[in-house]
């Protein structure tokens, strides 16, 4: 059996990253394979105006943020030249995923779940990692804080 590496894919249609500086990351995931959602500033990669964004996890099975930050993934080897810096991306050959469902059998022999794909948005400060069904990144004008408030009542809506 050929085990291949795990890699990055930018994500195609996003034409944005986030803020190389300051990029105010705030993640919210509740339990139960909710969405989850992370709200940042981001821009045009040849520079421009800053906007806010939703990024949001379709039915997030699973997430990880903090460390690590841009210091740390600047070397990771699933990137490659083509592919450095800040920005959204989908880990291919993830063993995430796999992990999950071994621990899963331990307990649900019978009852296998779909874990979704691997997202990484990379940040200055922070990462922020995703096993999802997909990955959106909704692109706001209004100020940081209303586009907070908004992810919080999309959040909790019924």
């Amino acid at each position: 059996m050929t085990i291949r590496a795990e890699r990055l894919q930018p994500i195609e249609d996003v034409t944005v990253i986030p803020s190389p500086s300051w990029a105010a990351a705030t993640l919210l995931h509740t339990e139960e394979g909710r969405d989850a959602l992370l709200v940042l500033r981001v821009m045009p990669p040849d520079g421009g105006p800053l906007k806010s964004a939703i990024v949001t996890a379709v039915s997030c099975r699973q997430s990880v943020f903090g460390y690590p930050d841009d210091e740390a993934w600047s070397g990771d080897p699933r990137g490659d030249a083509d592919h450095p810096g800040y920005g959204f991306y989908e880990v291919l050959d993830s063993t995430w995923p796999d992990r999950l469902a071994t621990y899963n059998r331990r307990n649900f022999p019978g009852r296998p779940l779909e874990w979704g794909r691997h997202f990484l948005v990379t940040c200055h400060d922070a990462s922020a990692q995703f096993l999802a069904q997909k990955l959106t990144v909704e692109i706001r004008e209004d100020s940081f804080e209303a586009t907070l408030g908004e992810a919080v009542r999309r959040l909790w809506q019924e």
